[in-house]
């Protein structure tokens, strides 16, 4: 139905074929899979002019669920396909650097705390482990010559413990969970109850494992786990395990940035648990523009 947010770009625009089509919301008497496969579309209207949607793929002879973006899990080693090829293990050690211009030696650790940082950034932008300078201090260190690319362009200060408790928090040992921007559009499909129809449909499946597109994968879950990261939806409340100071950020967002897109929600914003990350220092700073913000 729409296959970009917040805006429902045309798919010219996109680089979608011509013949591309909507899939119909269910496989459900339909046999279009000839049998092999069933599928739920999950659509959530989180504001004006904007939906979202994701799909379930049932494949019933492996009993495995495939999603894109509905749930994922993660935990501290990075994919095997990011350690079996020299460009994704340098992107690993690119962001396991404490300096611009450092040059990381490979080692399992420092892939692990490549990874971790990744993870961190993908899911929460300007977690609360970081500084980030966004004005010229950073541009000021680049050197095109770096080994790792990007000119070493490094705009955020970590503070090494408060980003192994963040992450901690976010894996708790690999329990699936939703990202948190993608728990920010579902809590708009609560009220009309689509969310947890697709939920409950989904879980009529006996799949023995979650193939999800992003992180790891796959996930030994069946029903009953996959559905407890939707809880929220019947509990009527928006928490979350994560720290609170990571998901900070995406809440001044909700409020501010994202309010044009994303309607009103009756379950609050999300809160997490507070970690103390950050130790009371500003989250987001500029000398030339004079900025010293810090997360409410």
């Amino acid at each position: 139905q729409q296959y970009s947010f917040p805006l429902p770009l045309p798919s010219l625009f996109l680089g979608l074929p011509p013949w591309t089509k909507p899939l119909p919301r269910s496989s459900d008497g339909l046999n279009l899979w000839a049998g092999e496969f069933e599928h739920e579309v999950l659509t959530v209207k989180p504001g004006p002019g904007s939906f979202f949607q994701d799909v379930a793929l049932f494949h019933k002879p492996s009993k495995t669920l495939l999603l894109c973006d509905a749930l994922l899990a993660v935990t501290p080693e990075p994919p095997a396909i990011l350690t079996s090829e020299p460009e994704y293990t340098r992107a690993l050690l690119f962001h396991a650097r404490d300096d611009p211009l450092e040059v990381v030696r490979d080692s399992p650790e420092a892939r692990r705390k490549g990874w971790r940082r990744i993870v961190i950034l993908f899911n929460f932008f300007i977690p609360g482990a970081v500084q980030a300078d966004v004005g010229l201090a950073p541009l000021l260190k680049l050197d095109p010559a770096f080994d790792f690319g990007w000119g070493g362009w490094q705009p955020f200060s970590w503070k090494e413990s408060d980003e192994i408790q963040s992450f901690e928090a976010y894996s708790a040992n690999g329990k699936p969970t939703l990202l948190p921007i993608i728990q920010i559009i579902l809590n708009r499909g609560v009220s009309d109850g689509s969310l947890w129809r697709w939920v409950e449909r989904v879980q009529k499946w006996e799949f023995e494992r979650v193939v999800p597109a992003h992180l790891d994968a796959p996930l030994a879950i069946g029903p009953k786990d996959f559905a407890e990261p939707f809880d929220f939806a019947r509990n009527g409340g928006n928490e979350v395990r994560f720290c609170d100071e990571d998901v900070a950020l995406l809440r001044e967002a909700e409020r501010g940035p994202l309010a044009f897109s994303v309607a009103k929600t009756t379950l609050g914003p999300l809160t997490g648990v507070p970690c103390s990350l950050g130790s009371d220092v500003p989250r987001l700073v500029s000398r030339e523009l004079g900025i010293r913000w810090y997360p409410k």
